[in-house]
């Protein structure tokens, strides 16, 4: 019994000797240049195409949808931030007068996202955009002359909601928008209007919700509150009449001139902005997009809110003063209201 514990004693050593030298023979051709390959990973510097920060400033002129249009941009930010390595766009969000009072100090950004009424002021400092597959009925909205300053990428429309047959319709008018103009470009009038000039959209929506009116001209945020609220049982059935032909509720897309670069990747950053997929994202804001032959929605009151505004659209230019706007606003109250 002693003999076979020496035997087998002999042959484990021998047998580990024998794993040591075989691992000596073989590690140089596949252990060490792996270590080596990660030493070189761990010492090489990361070369960028661009490696710093892009300012992209927006500002909502009008309401949106169910979510804020600059979650969306962040989130498409994120996804181009991992395509380019090194560059990060932060988008701070500000109210047009801050917007201004940012420019009247000499400060500006990289991109700009806005709905109308900054004015045509920073024109003079934007380069030509690409928007081939945007709608020809919207894009024209975006240029001065021949060239594409502005890019539109995400569209709204407006709509009479109604709850009952009173014969008043409220309407918020205190803004950069004119949504009587809707009404006006399809020959329609109103019988008799909330008269508060100082309402905006949101301040028009709560006094419907109070019944200062039966019936409200609102805009798809408004579809949205009142279809929510009727799903929950918190409002009777409202009837929704979406109205086509105009719409200013447009935000879109500029960049600032300044480095190569910095325009190359701008460039690239609208692109994806106006690029199938991501539209098509748009869905989940319960906003409309502004490309051509794309639907977003198959069925329901979105459905037939896009259906609507899928025909050729009358807008604004995406330059116009907040001077010509109350100009357009007085015009059409005056076509409108009997």
């Amino acid at each position: 019994m002693k003999k076979l514990k020496i035997v087998f004693d002999w042959i484990l050593r021998v047998g580990l000797s024998g794993v040591l030298v075989a691992f000596v023979i073989v590690a140089p051709f596949t252990l060490f240049p792996s270590l080596i390959k990660a030493e070189e990973s761990v010492n090489r510097n990361e070369v960028y195409e661009y490696q710093g920060i892009l300012e992209l400033w927006h500002i909502e002129t009008f309401e949106g949808g169910s979510v804020s249009r600059a979650n969306f941009l962040e989130k498409e930010a994120v996804i181009f931030e991992k395509k380019h390595k090194g560059t990060y766009i932060v988008i701070q969000t500000m109210s047009l007068e801050q917007f201004e009072l940012n420019l009247e100090s000499g400060k500006k950004p990289n991109m700009l996202s806005f709905g109308i009424g900054i004015g045509d002021i920073i024109s003079k400092d934007l380069i030509e955009l690409d928007a081939n597959c945007v709608r020809d009925d919207l894009k024209i909205y975006g240029m001065q002359g021949s060239k594409q300053l502005a890019v539109p990428y995400i569209l709204g429309g407006y709509a009479l909601i109604s709850k009952n047959g009173d014969g008043m319709t409220g309407v918020g008018l205190n803004g950069t928008t004119n949504p009587l103009k809707v009404l006006e470009n399809a020959n329609k009038q109103i019988a008799k209007i909330y008269e508060d000039n100082s309402l905006d959209s949101y301040d028009a929506y709560d006094k419907f919700l109070k019944g200062n009116f039966g019936t409200l001209l609102g805009t798809q945020r408004d579809i949205y509150r009142v279809f929510n609220r009727q799903q929950k049982g918190l409002l009777t059935d409202s009837k929704f009449d979406f109205l086509g032909g105009y719409s200013d509720l447009i935000q879109y897309l500029s960049v600032f001139n300044g480095k190569d670069i910095e325009e190359k990747l701008c460039k690239e950053y609208v692109s994806q902005i106006i690029s199938a997929e991501t539209q098509i994202k748009l869905k989940d804001y319960n906003m409309f997009s502004t490309l051509r032959d794309l639907s977003l929605y198959d069925n329901g009151i979105y459905k037939d809110f896009e259906d609507i505004l899928k025909q050729n659209l009358k807008s604004e230019n995406a330059f116009i003063s907040k001077d010509q706007i109350e100009s357009q606003k007085n015009e059409s109250y005056k076509n409108v209201v009997r």
